[in-house]
């Protein structure tokens, strides 16, 4: 494989009623927009706040392309840009709307890749203060009942609901998945798979089921690299409800348990992980007496619910029909 250049690289920001985090975001990436293939923004907005940006700042570049789709829905809007890839792009750049990159990005994404021939996808590290600052015996709990935690120099799929993800870094690494704020994946991969469209709307682990099925057919090809620094700014713009937000958090990780870990083992620990949630969140509301923790755990137990219930339909692919209900 020849030696790959950022004007083979095409960057893909989905956005959603985030017209100023996209101006931001936006500023940061333009200074690279003559070297890059192209700049492709879908839009899925209500209103035309975002077209407004990206039409003023198209002036300072003509690679920036603007994609609208009436559906909002991450996956939909990642496989329409990826539609839209030039015939000259050998890696698609999937950037959230609500991050900064730093100036040598770009060049250290390269580094790997032309580093390591295999490689199909690398990811810059977003350090996350809440692995760091989780007290000890919290972390513990999550480690027996296989829940997600930090790990330093590592990023595994444990469960289906424990994925690793270094609470530091100081080293490129091989990760069994990559985080959606920023992914950098061959383009080559597309003609494997897609984002799965059915996860409509908010998500929760779009982009884990991705990057995990792409792990399995090619163990050792995903990197997370230190040295690609950019800043997750967590807008908090069109965020999901609270009810709705763990409806969604337990169905699409019964969806995922369905379609990537089927073995008798798998099942088992899915099993054991929900107990330690539950155990876990019980405590909490126990512990802290606070209301917001008393309906955090009451809607996990209504979406809990609802998912044994609706099991066959989740594992055939209904993960939204939880909206027709009253929650």
């Amino acid at each position: 494989m020849s030696h790959i250049s950022i004007s083979e690289i095409s960057v893909i920001i989905p956005t959603y009623n985030r017209a100023n985090d996209l101006k931001t975001t936006l500023e940061y990436i333009l200074p690279f927009s003559k070297k890059l293939c192209q700049i492709i923004i879908v839009d899925q907005s209500t209103n035309k706040d975002t077209k407004k940006v990206v039409d003023i700042l198209s002036r300072k570049s003509k690679n920036i392309r603007y994609i609208f789709s009436k559906i909002p829905s991450i996956t939909i809007a990642r496989n329409k840009g990826i539609e839209k890839l030039s015939d000259k792009s050998r890696l698609a750049c999937f950037i959230d709307d609500d991050v900064s990159i730093d100036e040598n990005y770009f060049n250290e994404i390269l580094n790997v890749f032309n580093a390591n021939p295999d490689a199909k996808a690398v990811a810059g590290y977003v350090p996350s203060p809440e692995l760091r600052s989780m007290p000890f015996m919290e972390r513990l709990l999550r480690k027996i009942f296989f829940i997600s935690y930090g790990e330093k120099n590592r990023a595994r799929i444990i469960s289906t609901y424990g994925n690793t993800y270094p609470s530091s870094l100081s080293k490129t690494i091989k990760a069994q998945w990559l985080p959606g704020v920023n992914m950098v994946y061959k383009t080559e991969v597309f003609r494997e798979q897609l984002f799965d469209d059915k996860l409509l709307g908010y998500t929760v682990a779009e982009d884990i089921d991705f990057s995990y099925r792409l792990y399995k057919k090619y163990p050792g090809s995903l990197f997370i690299t230190p040295y690609a620094k950019l800043v997750h700014r967590v807008s908090k713009t069109e965020r999901a409800p609270t009810p709705k937000i763990s409806y969604i958090n337990q169905v699409d990780h019964f969806y995922f348990q369905a379609k990537n870990m089927n073995s008798l083992r798998q099942k088992s620990v899915f099993i054991w992980s929900l107990f330690g949630i539950i155990l876990l969140r019980a405590a909490k509301m126990a512990l802290t007496r606070k209301k917001e923790d008393l309906l955090k755990f009451r809607y996990f137990v209504l979406s809990l619910k609802y998912c044994i219930r609706e099991h066959d339909k989740i594992r055939r692919g209904f993960v939204r029909d939880f909206l027709k209900e009253q929650i």
